[in-house]
């Protein structure tokens, strides 16, 4: 019984070192959990989002040593810790949802050049979500999942420690360039996926415009309505695959290396 006793205590010695660790890994992928595409979507259960935060846990803290953080044995150092990896967990998390923000913005373009922004009511998302862009997240999500969104995630969960180590924050002035950066590409693959929309909203506002001069007593926008509706519609029905297909793109080249900014 005293033999049992010792191996016990000499186990829980050696588990005692890895406590901050897995307490700090837990934290960043908390904090990661509610941006994360997929886990941090708002219809994802709450008792989902914890059980995957669990596993994520489980995968990524065995890869760093047991005194990875030996400044967070003191109360101080603890809670700096978790501050610190809550942070970078948002930040994170960031970096992995400009992705996704990328993806509803093209859609919300789409929608307002097509005038169907509020035709079909709230999306899956939120009240002011557009209805193509709830097509396409629901899309980009399947497609993501399909493609082993879960390993590519782990994996940009256990890279993230080579960009930033447990416990090392990123300075302000870092985060800052960094969303800075993150957003600007973001909007710029938006447009890009949105341009065959753009176009057809100029042409048929010129359309528009030149019935109206032509026709003053025509109600020109009732006869445009339902053209530029079933355009539109006939448009994303041609160029959906083909926008998720450079999306697929862009989202493999940011998840592979979502950190590069803060290096």
């Amino acid at each position: 019984m005293s033999e049992l006793l010792d191996i016990l205590l000499s186990l829980a010695d050696g588990a005692s070192g890895h406590i901050p660790v897995f307490v700090g890994v837990f934290c960043r992928i908390s904090a990661a959990a509610f941006l994360m595409p997929g886990f941090g979507e708002p219809f994802t259960p709450i008792r989902v989002r914890l059980a995957a935060v669990f596993a994520f846990t489980i995968i990524v803290a065995p890869t760093l040593s047991g005194d990875a953080a030996p400044f967070a044995k003191s109360p101080v150092g603890f809670f700096t810790l978790v501050g610190a990896e809550i942070l970078t967990g948002l930040v994170i998390g960031f970096a992995l949802r400009l992705a996704i923000i990328a993806l509803q913005t093209a859609g919300v373009i789409a929608a307002q050049h097509l005038q169907m922004s509020q035709l079909f009511g709230p999306g899956v998302g939120h009240d002011q979500e557009t209805p193509l862009s709830g097509i396409l997240l629901m899309a980009a999500l399947a497609l993501a999942t399909a493609n082993d969104l879960h390993i590519d995630l782990a994996a940009a969960l256990v890279a993230s420690y080579s960009a930033i180590p447990i416990g090392a924050a990123p300075a302000s002035g870092e985060i800052a360039e960094f969303t800075a950066q993150g957003g600007g590409e973001a909007l710029r693959t938006a447009f890009a996926l949105a341009t065959p929309f753009v176009l057809l909203g100029f042409a048929y506002s010129i359309a528009l415009g030149a019935m109206n001069r032509a026709m003053p007593s025509l109600m020109a926008s009732f006869v445009g309505a339902p053209a530029i509706l079933i355009a539109g519609l006939t448009l994303f029905a041609g160029t959906a695959s083909v926008m998720l297909d450079r999306w697929n793109d862009a989202y493999a080249a940011l998840i592979t290396d979502p950190f590069a900014g803060l290096r």
